[in-house]
């Protein structure tokens, strides 16, 4: 892995070196960390310190022929301080681990109408799912009303492991992945897309699907959003179109006012058609979550009040299978308000309940639980602290226990020049620890440097 890094950086320096000498505005942002904490591994315990740097790079205003170019650049690299082994993602990594999350070159002309980007980059348009792959991409304005959009490469793996690895955490898998949307719009009142996407690992195809987008604005104080991912893949599983779609949503929000918010929304997903074909965890998956639901976020101030408190309320309807089954649905309710009482602090309760009498389908018996959260946060003469503490209560008892509570907390305090120093702790009593404490302190160098030439 080291020798795949270092050839992977000093590609990226002797790619973009030459180019950021001449860029009109160039960023660079470090930080360096220094953690300190006990890592649980395979029932033992190991002492772990890793230094971590991350670096980021932006230039902008590269002048070239009838357009203009921009880079980016965004990598950490870090080495385990104590004695290996050091588990840093999947594999153990021994002293050293890093990664290059973005590299890429952007050209644009046309006056912004034309974009095109080569590298390492996310893609995030139609159905992509954010994919990150090593490729190229484009984004095209056709007329006043049509844009194209496309993508093909890599699918990338983390800690430069091998592409089209079953153990990456990537949502798409292969050693080649393409796609696009086609996209129509009408001023604010109208935006509609089509989208496809598509992923091989070694010929083999690991992805199928075609989606569309939509999002309608008839009036100032309502929209309409919806979303539909179609599963070319499921054809050859279950039949009928329901039976294909892996994706389904759509939110009727009514933004009335400032302090003023109602939404209706609806999802169906079926999480294995969301998986890679070759995943090991299809068959955890292989089921349908939906619900239909409303919810709504009222402040005082609509009101008149100069309290600055928000308060959501919400309501679930939970179908374990198809829409109307009364044996396996459910209900989920929720309350939660928020309060700020100056412009970096915020504070706040949240309740919920989870009711599901007909339990899930395995089971037959029925489940669910209640819900408990209080949070806080505040920022104040260089000093950042956070609070939060949840709590379940179950129907049915999980693994022996009846309830999982967990506390956070963390403390940073800035010296200046960019350097501060932050704690976290976090403990607590769930159904996979009987009881657990753990502590992380970290030192960090935090500094942006700006270097602006205009030609």
């Amino acid at each position: 892995m080291r020798h795949r890094l270092g050839i992977a950086v000093l590609a990226a320096v002797a790619l973009l070196a030459p180019l950021a000498g001449r860029t009109s505005e160039l960023d660079i942002y470090s930080n360096t960390q220094l953690n300190a904490y006990q890592q649980w591994r395979a029932g033992q315990t190991y002492s772990t310190v890793p230094l971590y740097e991350f670096l980021s790079l932006s230039g902008r205003g590269i002048e070239i022929p009838g357009g203009e170019l921009q880079l980016t650049v965004d990598a950490w690299g870090g080495v385990d301080l104590a004695p290996p082994p050091w588990w840093n993602g999947f594999d153990n990594t021994g002293h050293w681990s890093g990664d290059l999350n973005l590299a890429f070159l952007q050209g644009t002309w046309l006056g912004g109408d034309l974009k095109v980007q080569l590298g390492r980059m996310s893609v995030g348009y139609g159905n992509s799912r954010m994919l990150q792959l090593d490729g190229g991409s484009f984004s095209a304005r056709i007329v006043d009303m049509f844009t194209l959009e496309g993508y093909v490469g890599a699918p990338t793996t983390q800690r430069f492991t091998a592409y089209g690895n079953i153990f990456s955490s990537s949502p798409t898998v292969g050693n080649l992945a393409a796609g696009g949307r086609l996209g129509f719009a009408f001023s604010r009142f109208l935006n509609v897309g089509v989208s496809a996407g598509f992923a091989w690992d070694a010929g083999a195809a690991t992805r199928e699907d075609v989606a569309l987008d939509l999002k309608v604005s008839p009036l100032s104080w309502m929209y309409l959003m919806g979303y539909l991912d179609y599963s070319l893949f499921a054809r050859d599983y279950f039949t009928g179109f329901g039976g294909q779609v892996a994706e389904a949503t759509a939110n009727l929000v009514f933004p009335v006012a400032a302090h003023l918010q109602f939404t209706v929304d609806y999802s169906y997903t079926v999480p294995s058609l969301l998986l890679p074909y070759n995943s090991i965890l299809w068959v955890f998956s292989d089921g349908t979550n939906q619900y239909l639901g409303a919810n709504a976020r009222v402040g005082l101030e609509q009101f008149g009040v100069k309290v600055p408190l928000d308060i959501d309320l919400g309501y679930r309807r939970i179908f374990e299978d198809e829409i109307g089954s009364g044996t396996t649905g459910g209900n989920r309710y929720f309350l939660g308000a928020r309060w700020r009482p100056a412009a970096t602090t915020t504070v706040g309760l949240e309740g919920a309940r989870l009711d599901l009498p007909g339990g899930v389908t395995w089971t037959g018996q029925s489940s669910g639980y209640w819900n408990a959260r209080a949070f806080a946060s505040a920022k104040m003469h260089g000093v950042t602290g956070t609070l939060d503490f949840q709590g379940y209560w179950f129907t049915q008892v999980v693994n022996g226990q009846s309830s999982s509570i967990i506390g956070n907390a963390t403390l940073g305090y800035e010296f200046g020049n960019g350097l501060s120093v932050v704690g976290a702790v976090s403990g607590g009593e769930t159904p996979y620890y009987k009881s657990y404490f753990s502590g992380l302190v970290k030192l960090v160098y935090n500094q942006t440097y700006r270097s602006r030439e205009v030609y």
